[in-house]
């Protein structure tokens, strides 16, 4: 179903659907607007149809689309990802970026052929995965995305400093890193974290080819040491029942573990006889169960699972250091699609469903809990 926006003369038709697939942001630059170029019209149209058409080969080519263009600043978005587990669609994202920057003297030479115009000097490509709404904008009805994963992508493009290179967000690097073969084939350097606002940080990485000699000399450097290391077999952290420790060598979750089962539940509670209880109830429906009582580390622990596909997070509201209300929008900043169930012994259902955009009634549940109710609950919302 489309929902129809009208402002001015333009319009607006928003799909109910979400999906998820690649977006990249490219901008090139160079030294087109010190020039006479600038002031000359056809001579900088000249320019910019010769670079964007340049680029769209190489992006097509690789089963991408220019959405749109800002300037000397391009959206991309790759939506050949109805299956996670496709590692050619990944590759062929990685491989775009990799071709824009290696064919960059082949672009050049074709600039100064026409007229002598000015040579890209730099390109900042940023790539991420996640959620976007699809849309049909102006009056010829153009394809617009919009959604979270482009507004991050976009601002990780905006603050990049270094030139020539690809960044990546973590979401996509998350699936990237599953892919044996494609970890053989390229390096990923930690590139800090972005912050997406003052308390929340957002993991991004370099990528580069393996036979790099850039990358072998920074390799050298401990500071940015490759995580090519994710190849090592990781332990299982529901392999048994285990105990996460903070700096204090605190006791801070339980991880329990049942085999064979896709559907995994994140319990997160400062009362740990309620984490108890809560295992309790659910620990005969077979599902994957983590139960923490540090919202930080739950944080880092959703950060590094493999995917968000059969995920639910129940949240107390009222916690020590991060209540669950701003826990919740930290966890949609990850993924807006995560499933969230709310248990709290305040009598505040309708703040909740003020204060919280998309969560319903059956989202929350008051303490103490009825144990029918509960896993009736949490049965409907993972199914």
């Amino acid at each position: 179903m489309w929902h129809h926006s009208n402002k001015g003369n333009k319009s607006i038709k928003f799909t109910d659907d979400s999906l998820k697939c690649c977006v990249c942001f490219l901008e090139f630059q160079s030294s087109i607007n010190n020039t006479t170029i600038a002031e000359d019209h056809l001579q900088l149209r000249e320019y910019y149809s010769t670079v964007i058409n340049s680029l769209s080969q190489i992006i097509k080519r690789n089963n991408g689309k220019i959405v749109k263009s800002f300037g000397d600043r391009l959206l991309c978005y790759f939506l050949n990802f109805s299956d996670l587990n496709k590692e050619k669609a990944f590759e062929e994202v990685i491989e775009c970026g990799l071709e824009i920057l290696e064919k960059r003297e082949d672009i050049n030479k074709e600039l100064l052929i026409k007229n002598n115009l000015p040579t890209v000097e730099n390109y900042k490509i940023s790539i991420d995965y996640g959620v976007i709404d699809l849309a049909l904008a102006g009056d010829n009805y153009q394809v617009d995305i919009f959604g979270s994963a482009v507004n991050l992508c976009s601002k990780i493009n905006s603050s990049l400093s270094a030139h020539n290179e690809i960044i990546i967000g973590n979401n996509f690097y998350r699936i990237l890193k599953s892919f044996p073969t494609i970890l053989n084939k390229y390096n990923f350097i930690n590139n800090g974290e972005f912050k997406v606002t003052e308390n929340i940080g957002y993991p991004t990485y370099n990528i580069k080819r393996r036979d790099d000699n850039t990358l072998l000399q920074n390799n050298d450097d401990d500071t940015n040491s490759t995580h090519s290391m994710m190849m090592e077999k990781q332990p299982n952290l529901f392999a048994e029942e285990d105990f996460i420790e903070n700096k204090n060598k605190k006791r801070e979750g339980f991880f329990f573990h049942k085999k064979n089962k896709n559907k995994r539940i994140i319990i997160v509670d400062d009362d740990e006889d309620v984490l108890f209880t809560y295992r309790s109830f659910l620990k005969d429906y077979g599902y994957r169960i983590a139960c923490l009582t540090d919202p930080a580390l739950t944080l880092n622990y959703i950060k590094d699972l493999p995917n968000f596909n059969d995920l639910l997070i129940i949240l107390d509201i009222r916690m020590k250091n991060l209540n669950g209300f701003q826990l919740h929008q930290q966890i949609k900043s990850i993924d807006p699609t995560i499933k969230i169930l709310f248990v709290t012994a305040l009598d505040i259902l309708d703040e909740v469903l003020t204060i919280v955009p998309g969560i319903s009634k059956e989202q929350i549940m008051r303490k103490p809990v009825d144990k029918k109710l509960f896993t009736n609950t949490v049965k409907k919302i993972l199914n």
